[in-house]
C-alpha cells in the first residue's frame, strides 16, 4: 500500500501528545526532526497533513519499532517466567 506524502507518514515527523488523566492522546500536530530543514521552520508546530520536499516514508521506522517491541516483550516474558519460578519455590 502506497503512503500519502504527508508529514504524519514521514520518518522525520515527531508526533505531539497531550497527557490525560489515564492516558496520552495524539494531537494533530508535531514537529520535524530533519536536520536539513532550517531550525526556524522545524521549531514551529506543524499540522500532520502538511508536506515538504524532504518527505521520506516511515515504513522502515515502523518496522524497526515493531521489532524492538517484540524483543522487549520476549525479554519481559523470560523475566516473568523467572519471577514465577522464584515465587513458586517459596
Amino acid at each position: 500500500m502506497e503512503q500519502k506524502s504527508i508529514c504524519r507518514n514521514c520518518k522525520h515527523f515527531m508526533q505531539h501528545y497531550i497527557k490525560g488523566s489515564t492516558s496520552y492522546s495524539r494531537l494533530l500536530e508535531g514537529h520535524c526532526k530533519n536536520q536539513e530543514i532550517p531550525w526556524k521552520i522545524r521549531k514551529h508546530n506543524i499540522s500532520w497533513d502538511n508536506c515538504c520536499e524532504k518527505w521520506e516514508s516511515n515504513e522502515e521506522v515502523k518496522a524497526e519499532q515493531k521489532e524492538n517491541i517484540k524483543t522487549v516483550l520476549k525479554n519481559m516474558r523470560k523475566t516473568l517466567i523467572n519471577i514465577e519460578q522464584i515465587l513458586s519455590d517459596d
